[in-house]
């Protein structure tokens, strides 16, 4: 039987994107979880791996949106059972909450291009992780949030932009990612679209991030293809130890 992971997509507009073709070519069976509009899983135990993608609601509007409290004891009982989890942007941020994280507001969203720096960590950790190394060094990558988290003593954090954590792991097999490796060029043109006072509000220049994105596009398409591939294996390894 092919390993099965759990896709949660919290909104319409941000779902697998480029990381669906990664993890299908890897064999993984996908279900999916609209928070919004299907019923939740009642039991992760028999999937493989888990996604947690981006959402318009933060982590601290948990207590109105009842679906937040579902998927943080799945969150919770991935760790314990040692489910591989990729969060992405929201997902990264109800990851360090799960794990014991304060969320809060930053005082400057955010939003576009910007780079990490992976050096966060000790001299070539994130070299050593097999998610981690899939980004490179200090990448390029694409933006939108509002929240961040502290850092609990049981974080290893590998990248960061300037004081917030971009880049980290929980546990043996839990990573989380503050921007959107999986969103491309498509995509980010609808956001530039639908978002278009976001980006204003910020003082940032849609037509700038859209020459970013030309710039960028290929060299992200291949790092979210390799992430989709590193969490892909991570899968499979796991389900051929249960």
């Amino acid at each position: 039987m092919s390993p099965k992971i759990l896709v949660i997509q919290h909104n319409l507009d941000d779902h697998l994107n480029e990381l669906a073709l990664p993890l299908i070519e890897a064999g993984l069976q996908i279900d999916s979880w609209d928070v919004e509009n299907s019923p939740a899983p009642t039991d992760i135990s028999g999937y493989d791996g888990i996604v947690s993608l981006g959402a318009l609601a933060g982590v601290l509007e948990e207590s109105e949106n009842a679906w937040m409290s579902v998927e943080r004891k799945m969150f919770e009982q991935a760790l314990e059972l040692e489910i591989p989890l990729l969060g992405i942007c929201f997902g990264s941020q109800l990851l360090a909450s799960a794990a014991g994280a304060e969320v809060y507001k930053v005082a400057t969203p955010e939003v576009g291009w910007t780079k990490v720096d992976m050096s966060a960590g000790a001299a070539g950790s994130a070299a050593a992780d097999p998610i981690m190394a899939a980004l490179g060094d200090n990448p390029d990558v694409f933006h939108f949030h509002y929240d961040s988290f502290t850092i609990p003593e049981n974080f290893e954090l590998f990248g960061v932009t300037g004081d917030i954590p971009q880049a980290f792991k929980v546990g043996k097999r839990a990573w989380g990612m503050q921007f959107h490796i999986e969103v491309g060029l498509a995509a980010m043109h609808s956001w530039f679209a639908t978002y278009a006072r976001a980006f204003e509000k910020e003082g940032i220049s849609v037509e700038s991030q859209k020459a970013a994105s030309a710039a960028n596009y290929k060299a992200y398409l291949e790092r979210s293809h390799a992430v989709g591939k590193a969490f892909a294996a991570e899968v499979t390894d796991f389900a051929a130890s249960k």
